[in-house]
């Protein structure tokens, strides 16, 4: 069977020294180095959301999504784009990396059902359409 591997989302940790914070942010697969290179990218390419979580440990436990109390003391701000621009440049990035044996059938199936869930959204989207097209005609 062949291997295939998976790579978690990135997770881009900066730790505050002088409230014991870490800070961190939820990176796509890949995208941090990216965007280290070329800064000017936009956010939405990079980060999942912008939500920025925070936790009294090292990038490892349960986290909330931080206060702006609490970005305001790290960071002297509670712009979340400042904030995520911050923790990108500085953080630690975790990231994981696995390799699973998939089958052939496996492969197929899981293609199938990819092209079935095109398909229905094409459909969504063409019927959605219409209905605007027709609602518009009322006004």
């Amino acid at each position: 069977m062949p291997l295939v591997t998976f790579k978690t989302p990135e997770r881009v940790c900066w730790t505050d020294d002088a409230s014991g914070l870490t800070f961190f942010v939820v990176a796509k697969t890949d995208s941090t180095a990216k965007w280290r290179a070329a800064p000017s990218t936009p956010l939405e390419e990079v980060v999942n959301s912008a939500d920025i979580f925070s936790f009294k440990n090292n990038c490892d436990g349960f986290s909330r999504v931080a206060t702006s109390d609490q970005l305001q003391a790290a960071f002297k701000t509670t712009d979340n784009a400042s904030v995520i621009k911050s923790i990108l440049s500085a953080g630690a990035v975790k990231s994981k990396s696995f390799e699973l044996e998939v089958d052939s059938q496996t492969t197929t199936a899981m293609n199938a059902a990819t092209n079935a869930a095109n398909v229905a959204t094409s459909a969504a989207t063409t019927a959605l359409d219409g209905v605007k097209g027709y609602l518009s005609s009322f006004w």
